[in-house]
């Protein structure tokens, strides 16, 4: 498989394996995620791509063999709730996230799933404090994801359901909405883009241009 480029990974929005011949099964997670049919137009699909407004760093350096790993954990048991593998990637009875694999995999979450704060705070730091356009932002946004996570514990998310994909939702979401200027396409186009996420809290941002195949 080819190395994975962080920004490619997000849009795997940890509901699917998206596959040719699962484009329908693609457009339902949508409607699930939301019933506002605007706000589903922050997520990629076959017919269009997604402006490229804000360029993402790797917040997740070191980790191309752990994507793989997941991803085979997660083509295997995604439908087969009844397993150790798909309980430890789910929530209640929202689909497993890719993410909370990546995570525990990782050591980035304890021993039941939650975050493990100072670790992902030193693996992010690997490659954000080098990072001039970025490292005097991503740390803010994260401590404040940290305290929205566990807020959102209390209520009921359709999306990105586990500690790692609230996270990665939150944290994403924030970055794109500080996105730096020397960063930031400025054009009607992204300015629209960025109103849209603004508006629907509950969707990751559109860091994905167009639909993701994981084969």
């Amino acid at each position: 498989m080819q190395k994975v480029v962080f920004i490619c990974i997000f849009a795997i929005i940890c509901q699917t394996v998206f596959t040719v011949g699962y484009e329908r099964t693609w457009i339902l997670r949508q409607k699930r995620m939301t019933n506002d049919d605007e706000c589903r137009t922050l997520l990629p699909s076959s017919e269009k791509k997604l402006p490229s407004c804000c360029q993402m760093p790797n917040i997740l350096p070191g980790l191309d063999n752990t994507w793989e790993t997941c991803f085979e954990i997660f083509k295997q048991f995604k439908d087969k709730p009844e397993t150790k593998e798909y309980k430890e990637m789910s929530h209640g009875k929202e689909p497993p996230c890719l993410f909370q694999c990546i995570f525990k995999q990782s050591g980035l979450t304890t021993s039941d799933g939650k975050l493990n704060e100072d670790a992902i705070t030193k693996k992010m730091s690997e490659e954000m404090n080098n990072d001039e356009k970025w490292k005097s932002i991503w740390q803010i946004s994260l401590n404040k994801c940290f305290d929205d996570v566990k807020q959102e514990d209390k209520k009921q998310i359709l999306i990105m359901n586990t500690p790692a994909g609230r996270l990665m939702k939150c944290f994403l979401r924030d970055m794109f909405m500080n996105c730096p200027k020397n960063v930031w396409v400025e054009s009607s186009e992204c300015l629209n883009v960025k109103e849209l996420v603004q508006k629907c809290p509950d969707m990751p941002p559109p860091v994905f241009k167009s639909l993701p195949k994981l084969i």
